[in-house]
């Protein structure tokens, strides 16, 4: 059984990887409908000029945005951001009253009709906002209909975060807004985002409660995010909440389930080996696995190559020193035998194991902090997208690994990585890996 292989759009500066390896590698896109509103004519050229006839689109309606600190989304001057006033000027009464002044609270949408009429906008605007600048598109007049895919994949029900101490609040909410988006939308499907911190994946009652309210609701799907989990940097108890409360959203494979911010582990549990608890897995361009649903400072951007053994993206400098203590970059043929042989490193090596160092190019500048100037290295353009496509040429293999490989050979590789690198990497380095295998593999024996 295939996995859905999705990516999620963040920046336009992006757009082109979504036709790497190849145009037809993804099942489809997910967009934040601020992104939709900000500039609506340039992502209908996006979906028309840069990924496959017929690839899928969702529109993420991005509601939890109003719940939080108004200052999470207003800009220098305090004023909403142009892209959010425009969703909660589509979205109307309660948001457009109070975008930018106050977080939304659930009491905002308790009133029946207030909440019947909120939700109808939401749904209207994923279908027809997007849709309209495709039809309108320049680009759309050299494509058969057949070839022109206007509408959404599925329709996003409004959504709201829930902690475990905000469940009882928000949860009814989320419950009767995903209702009545399946009766705005008679035909097509209709998706639930559930969205919630780690704290209720491993709270057995919260999880079970969570998944028994949305599966009396006739849904076609849902989205899944997970609050900023690192699945590198988990822990057990969290992965095996994640696999378990997939799975009963799945419903024995009757709905589908993306995880919009995953990893290998969720791309494993997609596959055979982990019980098919999830249909597809999404991940962005570049830092996409994991993401908080509050927005964080970005910090200094550095270059990360993805260790394909590893399954993780680590500093190039610790790549490099990995490599060496291990001799793979004495030659090529080792390097390639050893860490990867995709397009990417063969282009870029071209036979000289030194030019591993290109995936690590950069340059200084001259950066203001408190006590002065201090220069810092940057990554150069180059080295970034040398990066980007080898982790996404690597990515495309794990799906169809994870689709195809038969689930000894995907443990066995698990256990190759750990004991490939743990003399380089640390216990610490492989942990999970070993903790992946656990967790997937009913017979595991350490």
């Amino acid at each position: 059984m295939s996995i859905d292989h999705w990516m999620m759009f963040s920046t336009f500066a992006e757009q082109d990887f979504f036709a790497y390896p190849n145009p037809d590698t993804y099942q489809g896109v997910i967009i934040n409908a601020n992104m939709a509103a900000y500039a609506p004519a340039g992502m209908a050229a996006f979906l028309l000029e840069k990924t496959a006839a017929q690839t899928k689109y969702l529109l993420d309606p991005l509601t939890h945005a109003f719940q939080h600190d108004p200052g999470l989304i207003s800009n220098s001057e305090g004023e909403p951001k142009k892209s959010i006033k425009s969703l909660a000027d589509a979205y109307g009464s309660p948001l457009s009253e109070i975008v930018g002044k106050r977080p939304l609270l659930p009491q905002d949408l308790v009133p029946a009709a207030t909440l019947e009429a909120f939700v109808n906008r939401c749904v209207s605007y994923q279908l027809n906002h997007l849709s309209g600048y495709i039809k309108q598109s320049d680009a759309a007049k050299y494509l058969d209909d057949g070839d022109l895919s206007v509408a959404p994949y599925a329709v996003v029900a409004p959504y709201f975060y829930v902690t475990e101490t905000t469940l009882d609040q928000w949860l009814p909410i989320n419950i009767r807004a995903a209702e009545l988006a399946v009766a705005a939308t008679p035909s097509g499907k209709t998706f639930a985002a559930v969205v919630v911190s780690q704290g209720v994946i491993v709270d057995d009652e919260a999880r079970a409660k969570l998944c028994e309210a949305f599966s009396a609701v006739e849904l076609d799907g849902f989205l899944v995010w997970i609050d900023n989990l690192d699945e590198q940097n988990a822990s057990g108890a969290e992965l095996q909440g994640l696999k378990d409360f997939c799975g009963r959203l799945r419903s024995n494979g009757t709905r589908e389930v993306i995880n919009i911010h995953g990893g290998y582990f969720s791309i494993l549990a997609a596959g055979a080996l982990g019980g098919h608890a999830l249909s597809g897995v999404a991940h962005g361009p570049e830092f996409g696995e994991y993401r908080s649903v509050v927005p964080v400072g970005g910090g200094i951007p550095i270059s990360r190559y993805y260790i394909p053994d590893l399954h993780m993206r680590i500093r190039y400098r610790d790549a490099l020193a990995m490599f060496r203590s291990k001799e793979w970059l004495e030659n090529s043929e080792d390097f390639h035998a050893n860490v990867c042989d995709c397009d990417e490193c063969l282009g870029t090596l071209s036979g000289d194991p030194a030019n591993f160092s290109l995936f690590g190019d950069g340059t200084v500048k001259s950066v203001k902090r408190r006590h002065g100037m201090v220069r810092i290295e940057f990554p150069t353009s180059e080295a970034k997208k040398r990066c980007l496509r080898h982790y996404l040429q690597r990515k495309k293999r794990e799906f169809i690994a994870a689709s195809k490989a038969p689930p000894q050979v995907l443990l066995d590789d698990l256990k190759a990585g750990e004991d490939k690198y743990q003399d380089v990497a640390g216990l610490s380095g492989v942990a999970h890996l070993r903790l992946w295998r656990k967790i997937l593999d009913p017979d595991y024996d350490a």
